[in-house]
């Protein structure tokens, strides 16, 4: 028990209907990860934009992260040896995928008014939503009281999606994105965005008594939803792929 609370891996491991269901989310979004982190890779060596590297490369941390969380997620089902740090993985992703759309953001605007990448990454704002990150990874490598750290992640998915979205749907309002490959990204990792939040943020409803086995069965809900999201995004890598 961590702050009365039993510990995520226990709930799933010790219910064999939730160990199937979640075996199985785990292992989809894990291998739709690799996918698409190799299509992005693929996409970034046939492009012949140098300007769309760091987009193609940004896609394959997003599938790095996402097959990092699926790989995680089994190992903590088939072994208590596995640190628990899966919500960190996957505030990772939802990070990964904002900071996306503010790229994908830079990219649309015109070449005099941006910025450089590295001074991007500085920002205060990224810099606040990469502490959180951090923050959640060290509150679960330490065994911080459960309630804590999951206050924090989903607190932080929030702060995530918010800045995703505006960026996200700042861009598809511009007539000039419409119709692009930066378009096409934009409507199919937003879904992918907003599912992957939801996992930790409908955790929250813990806090105002909702049995826990109802909130562990809607999280899981929320990572098949963000794996389908993913693997129509990977489709549209690989249409991309073939015209380049």
């Amino acid at each position: 028990m961590i702050g009365g609370w039993e510990v995520s891996l226990q709930e799933i491991a010790g219910n064999p209907n939730l160990t199937f269901i979640y075996f199985v989310g785990f292992v989809l979004i894990g291998v739709l990860g690799v996918r698409f982190g190799v299509y992005a890779l693929w996409n970034r060596r046939a492009s012949q934009l140098p300007s769309q590297a760091s987009i193609w490369t940004y896609l394959a941390g997003v599938g790095v992260a996402a097959a990092l969380y699926g790989i995680i997620g089994v190992l903590q089902i088939v072994t208590p040896a596995m640190p628990a740090i899966r919500r960190t993985v996957l505030l990772g992703f939802v990070l990964l995928l904002a900071l996306m759309m503010r790229l994908i953001a830079r990219q649309a605007t015109p070449t005099d008014d941006r910025t450089d990448e590295t001074d991007t990454l500085r920002e205060p704002t990224v810099l606040a939503l990469s502490l959180v990150v951090v923050a959640v990874f060290l509150g679960e490598l330490a065994g911080v009281e459960e309630r804590t750290v999951v206050a924090l992640a989903g607190v932080g998915a929030v702060a995530f999606t918010a800045y995703g979205y505006w960026h996200g749907r700042t861009q598809l309002s511009r007539s000039m994105v419409q119709g692009t490959m930066l378009d096409t990204l934009l409507r199919h990792l937003l879904p992918v965005l907003a599912f992957g939040a939801f996992v930790p943020v409908i955790e929250l409803v813990v806090f105002v008594g909702i049995d826990r086995a109802i909130v562990l069965h809607v999280q899981i809900v929320f990572v098949i939803m963000a794996a389908t999201a993913l693997m129509t995004a990977n489709i549209k890598l690989r249409q991309n792929l073939a015209r380049l």
